[in-house]
């Protein structure tokens, strides 16, 4: 009987560190999930090159992992408290995020558009013009920071006359109903919306933002993915990036 309740007892354990081995293995993501083409929501199901590029890294390394659906400042909050272990959804690397998070090796490089609808024809040729209008984000965005930081004190655009949304839906709405004069889009988003939308770019800030993936602090995943992005190479990324952008 002892040599039977031995055994019981090595299989227990065996069969729990297994399960803690398994359990240890799903990834908790946070997205937020109208950010096409990098996060989107189609049909009842997550797309995006954010995902294609993080379920290679899954599949590399025989992670499974869980997404969990959040407004721009909710996920980036969630990785900042723990709730999440990864977080990814055209996420811009800044210097006041590294201090609260860390970021994977830029996967892509960003540009940040002012658009506006095509009938209003609005043009911005220099940007003391800013002034006359009504300029519209979400909640948590590296725009705020670049007002804050960089507009604010030239005296070209005050943060606090910015108009605050929980997406990017709710921006677009505002605008095409005419409450909105320009809506800050990253460059990616504007890609696809102009497609869909009577928009244009009423002004393009280029050649100082990058996307990464986000980690709470300390995270050994960010290394792995960052080994990854190695081992997938520059031509495969940027054929990746090519299909979700073309």
């Amino acid at each position: 009987m002892k040599k039977i309740a031995l055994l019981f007892c090595v299989l227990s354990l065996v069969l729990t560190g297994c399960t803690k081995k398994e359990e240890a293995k799903t990834i908790r993501v946070a997205v937020c999930p109208t950010s096409p083409p990098n996060l989107y929501e189609e049909n009842g199901k997550y797309l995006g090159l954010d995902l294609e590029l993080f379920e290679g890294f899954s599949a590399a390394r025989g992670y499974k992992y869980q997404i969990t659906a959040y407004d721009w400042q909710g996920m980036l909050g969630a990785v900042m408290a723990g709730q999440a272990d990864v977080a990814f959804s055209g996420i811009s690397i800044t210097e006041k995020r590294k201090e609260k998070m860390d970021f994977s090796a830029p996967y892509m490089d960003n540009t940040w558009n002012l658009v506006s609808l095509k009938k209003r024809n609005i043009l911005i040729t220099d940007l003391a013009q800013l002034k006359k209008y009504s300029i519209g984000f979400p909640r948590g965005m590296a725009y705020s920071a670049f007002i804050k930081d960089d507009l604010e004190p030239k005296g070209i655009y005050r943060l606090d006359a910015a108009k605050m949304y929980p997406t990017y839906n709710e921006v677009l709405a505002d605008l095409q109903n005419g409450n909105l004069d320009l809506a800050f889009l990253d460059g990616s988003v504007a890609s696809v919306y102009k497609k869909k939308l009577d928009i244009q770019d009423s002004y393009v800030f280029t050649g100082f933002d990058t996307f990464g993936l986000a980690f709470p602090k300390g995270s050994p995943l960010r290394d792995d993915f960052d080994r990854y992005l190695k081992e997938l190479g520059p031509e495969k990324l940027q054929a990746l990036i090519g299909k979700w952008l073309g």
